[in-house]
């Protein structure tokens, strides 16, 4: 019986031997504090503490920022004063062999998030243009150009803040600067386009950050302009077949400038204009939905009912769906989009009233009466791609001479008034949510 019970013994001690050597010998396992941890967004100059969970034998800590050595400590307390993207690498290295986990962090100026709202003039109604913000509290800043820009300015006039990359192009139908160029998260200003052989600049679009269009309000000389914007100049030679464009924004689908020139819905590819479809009516605008699909829209009019088309990737209709006729979906009603959901909005112009029309069920509703929603005159409009919220700028006394000052309404998903701001700009006639 003591034999056998020394050969017990001595068994769960070599197990426990064997059991210790193992988890003595096994490679770290790591994870991240919260699954979020691996793309993290933070304000520049502001602090962030990494603090990655550790299981198992740890020799050595290792942090790495874009490949170089930055600590060798189980956390790391990250802060940069410029915005961008860091890569960051935490290695531990035990016996057995390195783990690394992998943080990706976006660091954003003081304007990389919240909502940008451009004015067409300045608080006299007389002057330059000029850029507000919301923060993402709720803090509304005026004259944020101006802040970041000491001396400089935006011309007046401002029509257009348009993003690309990590830009925007702002547009002033007045001049000098027909074009400004300013970075997306400091608004910090690049460069100007002052040449320009044309005046009355309104919309600008481009799909390469090289070549872009402009539309202008001359009616005689209405139509898509080149701009270069390598050697910073817009052309005198209207684009042939582009004469029609109607003065909205100009819209981009499937990577390329796809947009409405009076009944034809054209695409502009290696300089040229081509003719996609030709419809009864004026094309509305294109406008992106959830599926990751192109919606146009077709105006209606006494003999014949507005409707939306779906695109496919080629730009060819693939679904059209006839409204009732109480909907118009004029080209100047604005259509527009988040890109995240089923919804397209526009307004109906001769009522005063913002309409949806849902892509999945494929029906149109009225969603806000101007009128009843104490809303006078509605510069702009534009959706929250990160919740769907609809957002107007009320411009109450853009005709009668006085203040020029836009209150800022924000509808929920619902068509319920969630929040109005007041004095959010002058004369609002854009909004943007940085990306």
């Amino acid at each position: 019986m003591k034999i056998k019970q020394t050969i017990v013994a001595m068994f769960c001690v070599g197990m426990l031997a064997v059991s210790c050597k193992k988890e003595q010998t096994e490679i770290a396992k790591l994870a991240y504090q919260t699954a979020s941890d691996s793309l993290i967004t933070v304000k520049m100059d502001k602090e962030l503490t990494l603090a990655p969970l550790i299981t198992g034998k740890k020799n050595r800590y290792q942090w790495l920022e874009n490949g170089k050595e930055v600590a060798n400590t189980a956390t790391y307390t990250f802060k940069k004063v410029d915005p961008g993207a860091y890569n960051i690498d935490f290695v531990v290295e035990n016996d057995k062999g390195k783990t690394t986990l992998n943080y990706r962090i976006k660091v954003l100026g003081p304007y990389g998030d919240g909502v940008l709202l451009l004015s067409y003039t300045d608080e006299s109604g007389l002057g330059n243009s000029e850029l507000s913000h919301l923060d993402e509290d709720g803090t509304i800043q005026l004259n944020i150009f101006s802040r970041a820009n000491p001396g400089a300015f935006l011309s007046p006039e401002a029509n257009n803040l348009y993003q690309f990359n990590n830009q925007y192009y702002i547009t002033s139908s007045s001049g000098p600067n027909s074009l400004s160029v300013v970075d997306a998260q400091t608004m910090k200003l690049n460069y100007v386009v002052k040449q320009s052989s044309i005046s009355n600049v309104t919309y600008f679009a481009t799909t390469d950050g090289k070549t872009g269009y402009v539309n202008v309000t001359n009616r005689k000389k209405s139509g898509l302009y080149p701009v270069d914007l390598t050697n910073k100049t817009i052309s005198s030679t209207i684009l042939e077949g582009s004469k029609d464009v109607t003065l909205i924004p100009i819209n981009t689908a499937n990577q390329g400038i796809v947009t409405g020139a009076g009944k034809q819905l054209i695409k502009v590819e290696n300089g040229k204009v081509i003719v996609l479809n030709t419809y009864k009516e004026n094309v509305s605008g294109v406008v992106k939905s959830s599926d990751n699909s192109y919606w146009l829209g077709v105006q209606g009019s006494a003999s014949n009912k507005a409707k939306f088309v779906k695109l496919d990737q080629r730009n060819k209709g693939i679904d059209s769906v006839e409204l009732a006729t109480n909907f118009k979906v004029p080209a100047n009603g604005v259509l527009t989009s988040s890109g995240k959901d089923e919804y397209l909005y526009w307004q109906e112009t001769s009522r005063g009233v913002i309409c949806r029309f849902n892509t999945l069920t494929k029906k149109a509703e009225e969603f806000v009466d101007h009128a009843n929603a104490g809303i006078l005159f509605a510069t702009c409009w534009k959706v929250n791609p990160k919740n769907g919220e609809l957002y107007i700028a009320d411009s109450p006394e853009i005709f009668s001479g006085g203040e020029p000052f836009s209150n800022l309404f924000i509808f929920d998903k619902s068509g319920k008034l969630k929040k109005e701001v007041k004095k959010a700009g002058y004369q609002i006639t854009d909004i943007v949510f940085p990306q």
